[in-house]
């Protein structure tokens, strides 16, 4: 994997539609269906190696064989655990080799050394309704929550960087396999929600981002694609601190639109922050969206110093 986690999303193409109660709201899926019989399989992906037979892309990663993988279930079901997931591997024929189950929120797995492929059910065990939000597949054991802070130090006393990490809705980067000591003292901030949930813009992270400013006379903000650069605009009069984005505008009104839960306070900052903002632009993408390594180890040289 190059990557730190991988988002499982609801597969639209297949899952059990017959008598359900089907609603889609983003990346989230409220199902509902009081007639399922216990076992039948409400929603199902597939790891395919011959898109000529399936005619679809897979929707699961590839996975190591003999490593050990961690699973963190996001749905809720009425009544409470009445549904789970099957984990089927299948050898270089199609036949199935091993079945696992995982029927709570947190889970684990070793990917079997003669497996070829896999596929993944959600099962119903009893189950009227699901409000499904992702399942989460990682190489390291997966921290409950919807975001993290990678602390990166350098040993610069008084400097911290902080990063928002640019989500890309079906996987998040390995941030400490990536070289950046170009940017010192750093703090890689990254979320496992579909669009960083309100591009960032969350209690839990104004909360940490104030306390963390308290221990460092100069401080910096760094994005590198649209989610986080909301998210320098949003913090960076909050911090009083100098904020760097690239030139991809996200309008208010597009914010605003997918954003869901922000208080009047937070609308309020935000508003205010598109106005008045004094971000500063260090990278012209020209229409081209740069990469999580191409923006900051090659263009590194385009950050400005710190200025206080």
């Amino acid at each position: 994997m190059d990557y730190k986690k991988f988002i499982i999303y609801w597969n639209q193409r297949n899952f059990f539609v017959s008598g359900s109660k089907v609603l889609f709201k983003r990346h989230r899926v409220s199902w509902e269906n009081s007639l399922v019989i216990p076992g039948t399989s409400i929603v199902s992906w597939n790891m395919s190696h011959n898109y000529q037979a399936n005619r679809q892309f897979p929707a699961l990663p590839l996975l190591r064989k003999g490593h050990t993988y961690y699973v963190a279930a996001k749905f809720e079901t009425v009544p409470a655990n009445s549904a789970y997931i099957k984990l089927d591997f299948k050898d270089n024929l199609g036949e199935s080799i091993k079945k696992i189950y995982i029927k709570q929120q947190l889970g684990s797995f070793e990917y079997p050394k003669d497996a070829h492929s896999y596929t993944m059910e959600l099962i119903e065990a009893g189950c009227r309704q699901i409000e499904f939000e992702q399942i989460e597949l990682s190489e390291t054991p997966i921290i409950w929550g919807d975001y993290e802070f990678v602390e990166l130090p350098q040993n610069n006393q008084d400097e911290m960087t902080i990063l928002f990490v640019e989500p890309y809705h079906h996987s998040i980067p390995d941030v400490k396999s990536i070289k950046l000591d170009n940017l010192g003292n750093t703090v890689a901030i990254t979320s496992s929600l579909w669009g960083a949930g309100n591009y960032f813009i969350a209690e839990k992270i104004e909360s940490y981002l104030v306390e963390l400013r308290k221990q460092y006379s100069k401080m910096r903000l760094i994005s590198y694609g649209p989610y986080g650069n909301v998210a320098v605009k949003y913090y960076q009069e909050f911090l009083g601190c100098p904020g760097y984005v690239t030139d991809e505008e996200v309008t208010l009104e597009e914010v605003l639109q997918n954003s869901e839960g922000l208080s009047e306070r937070e609308i309020e900052h935000l508003k205010q922050e598109y106005q008045t903002s004094k971000t500063k632009i260090w990278y012209q993408s020209q229409g081209i969206r740069p990469t999580f390594v191409k923006t900051l180890i090659n263009k590194i040289d385009r950050l400005q110093d710190f200025k206080g």
